[in-house]
């Protein structure tokens, strides 16, 4: 049985109606089966693990004052016109769709206007406007409505948005999903998925559920028509393959769904909010010498991304792979070895290796014939496990190879 409302099991029956008693200190009139089901479908009828789950999560709602956000919180201008995504109509089951273009997001300029809160919050919002159209498709086609479809346009993905800071937002935006609106997913449809994509599935893999797992569909080539075998074409935007537009023709349909796009510097309020992840270890670069670092990746597509900072001077910093020749191995460039001022910002950055091999990590301090450098970094490898491209259902190993946005 599925446990959802009309398709019970006595066990599950009784599941309920045990729950209910277990929370009635808590239980509110709007609180229906159909609400208390998802929360006992998300821990597999487990009394307590729902019953601590759902606590938690109205004690999060409380902490927040979420049912009162709608009059007393201010969402910042920046994130109602730069965040990506937006709801637009039903697919043909009558759920209610919602697109995310999230290769278009400026991130890195996101977060020198808003603090993570602030987007926590604007993502809760978004949360809650979900379960408000469930209830009012319910209403509307006389029957529950609990599921949403989720199209993730990888369109324009790079590295940018694999940065320490841009993954630790969106981790922190999927534990907050997970913890408190379970069973809200009924399919996630990736389209234009890029070479990083098994990368980024990697990073994140751990804080899905098993269940939001199962709902991850990745398109390939032809992903306008998988879109068009679920969303009628009349309400799929003519950007992804249907025939919808705006009042004023736009194909994109703008006025529901946010496209990003870089933010304006006039936007800009908060210093850069980069922060060390993980210990970084130190070392000391003699001078007129250099230090090099090697990692091996075993398979291609991986990525390789660091942080550093120096005391009191600049360092060279480059990426290198190693390749044999018929004179010996020689050293291809990977990222230019440049001069970063390092003393006075800590420096961030990645690259996709796409090829497997001997990477070197090099700290160059050969131009400094007087000083010594003490170094401080962290190098952290990004290798997708079987496991990632066993869950990627769909089109794996389809992805988009146009290098262009893997930068």
């Amino acid at each position: 049985m599925s446990g959802r409302v009309g398709d019970l099991s006595p066990a599950q029956h009784e599941a309920l109606e045990k729950f209910k008693g277990n929370i009635k200190d808590i239980l509110r009139q709007d609180m229906d089966d159909i609400f208390l089901l998802k929360w006992l479908r998300a821990r597999n009828f487990n009394l307590a693990k729902a019953e601590e789950m759902l606590r938690l999560n109205q004690e999060f709602r409380k902490k927040l004052n979420v049912d009162n956000w709608k009059e007393e919180y201010k969402v910042p201008e920046v994130l109602t016109k730069y965040f990506t995504g937006g709801m637009f109509f039903w697919d043909k089951e009558g759920c209610p769709v919602w697109y995310d273009p999230i290769g278009l997001i400026d991130i890195k300029g996101l977060l020198k206007c808003v603090k993570i809160a602030d987007v926590i919050k604007f993502k809760v919002l978004a949360c809650e406007e979900i379960w408000k159209e469930f209830k009012a498709q319910s209403e509307k086609l006389g029957r529950p409505i609990e599921g949403l479809t989720l199209v993730v346009d990888f369109n324009q993905f790079g590295l940018k948005h694999i940065s320490k800071q841009a993954m630790d937002l969106n981790i922190q935006i999927l534990k907050m999903f997970e913890a408190n609106y379970p069973e809200t997913l009924k399919t996630a449809l990736v389209i234009r998925a890029p070479r990083l994509f098994p990368v980024v599935y990697s990073m994140v893999r751990p804080f899905l559920s098993e269940d939001t797992k199962s709902k991850l569909y990745v398109c390939g080539s032809d992903w306008k028509e998988t879109l068009l075998q679920k969303i009628d074409a009349h309400n799929l935007p003519t950007y992804f393959g249907g025939t919808a537009t705006d009042p004023d023709g736009d194909p994109r349909c703008s006025s529901k769904i946010l496209y990003g796009g870089t933010i304006p510097k006039s936007y800009y309020s908060l210093a850069d909010e980069s922060s060390v992840v993980g210990n970084l270890t130190t070392v000391t670069v003699e001078k007129g010498s250099s230090l090099t670092l090697e990692y091996d990746m075993l398979v291609p597509n991986c990525v390789l991304r660091w942080q550093f900072k120096s005391d009191g001077h600049d360092i060279k910093f480059g990426v290198y792979m190693k390749t044999r020749k018929q004179k010996g191995e020689e050293l291809k460039e990977v990222v230019p070895c440049d001069k970063h001022n390092s003393h006075s910002v800590l420096v961030e950055g990645e690259v996709l290796c796409t090829e497997a091999g001997l990477y070197v990590v090099k700290f160059d301090n050969s131009y400094s014939w007087m000083t010594s450098k003490k170094v401080h970094y962290n190098i952290e490898l990004i290798i997708p496990s079987k496991e990632t491209f066993q869950e990627v259902k769909g089109a794996s190993g389809q992805f988009n190879t146009d290098q262009s946005q893997d930068n």
